[in-house]
């Protein structure tokens, strides 16, 4: 009997890969026959939140891919009321779905393809390896968490490396520029359906307000410089680079602060983002909160995309059982 594969796509998440990552569009067809080769696919699911109502470009992506063989699941995003602030925000997750289906169909499949860097998921990965089940992520190296990507070991595929496989011919994301006053606005996807704009943060999806927000800014959200030191630093070719490695702890200071998370001052040659998830406190609606230009920072480097210009550094906030 030959191997039996089923593929769990966090809808969100795989957006964000596509978007702040890959710069290109998956083909999910693809995907699907990617996952199928040499094994029989006996599940693939997509999990959505959406507002409602739902957008008519969301709405044909949902459609299209009930039509090339996933059971799409669908939740309505929540409007929620922070009376501190007065700002209402909307949330939606999936993950406990995820999870069910995945345990519960475990009986019918040897492998399954999680499509997701979400570190809660590490409990599922640890359940199905004791039911005998092996478990592949596939995800990006900017979206994957340290802990997911540790759980899975070698059975970690990065989406980047299946491109000549599974890309789209769909033109691809514009990849959002950096000018000298800021951050400019990028176009407007003609891919939309592929999932919503949403802050991710503690893998739930806020609107923060703005229309387009995300890590790299928005049109209506020019970042500003709020220190002397420059978040955004001119071009110096890689090889002139002296880079910390993944892994390595180091010492930095703040040097802006956005709701997202703050910019560091890792090295002169490079972005470095604390992003509000990587802060290990639970939900942050803002990272101002807990953070202030010049503070200083003891984080650990979770990866570094040196196809970007400058390097684009991830780290996250170093906890006493990292340091120690």
């Amino acid at each position: 009997m030959s191997e039996r594969v089923a593929v769990y796509i966090d809808g969100a998440n795989a957006y964000f890969a596509q978007k702040e990552a890959l710069n290109w569009w998956i083909d999910w067809p693809s995907f699907l026959r990617w996952a199928g080769e040499g094994r029989e696919v006996v599940s693939a699911r997509w999990y959505q939140s959406y507002r409602n109502p739902p957008e008519p470009e969301q709405e044909r992506f949902l459609h299209h891919l009930t039509l090339v063989g996933f059971a799409v699941r669908k939740k309505i995003l929540k409007s929620i009321y922070d009376r501190e602030t007065g700002q209402t925000s909307l949330k939606g997750n999936l993950n406990v779905e995820l999870v069910i289906d995945a345990l519960t169909e475990a009986a019918h499949y040897d492998t399954v393809i999680l499509v997701t860097g979400d570190s809660d998921f590490v409990p599922l990965v640890e359940a199905l390896r004791v039911r005998g089940k092996r478990v592949i992520v596939a995800a990006t190296q900017q979206n994957v968490a340290v802990e997911l990507r540790q759980a899975v070991g070698v059975n970690y595929v990065d989406l980047r490396d299946l491109r000549d496989r599974i890309e789209s011919d769909k033109r691809g994301p514009e990849r959002v520029t950096v000018a000298d006053n800021g951050y400019e606005p990028p176009r407007e996807d003609p891919n939309r359906g592929n999932g919503d704009e949403w802050v991710e943060d503690d893998d739930e999806y806020v609107d923060d307000g703005e229309p387009n927000g995300n890590l790299r800014g928005n049109e209506n959200d020019h970042y500003k410089v709020t220190s002397a030191l420059d978040p955004n630093p001119p071009s110096v070719p890689h090889e002139n680079i002296d880079l910390p490695q993944e892994g390595e702890i180091i010492r930095c200071h703040v040097q802006a602060v956005k709701k997202y998370g703050v910019f560091l001052d890792l090295h002169e040659s490079a972005k470095t983002l604390l992003h509000v998830k990587d802060m290990h406190r639970g939900y942050v609606a803002d990272a101002a909160e807990y953070y202030r230009v010049g503070e200083e920072v003891t984080v650990q480097v979770v990866g570094i995309d040196w196809s970007r210009q400058p390097p684009e550094v991830r780290v996250q906030v170093v906890t006493p059982e990292m340091e120690y």
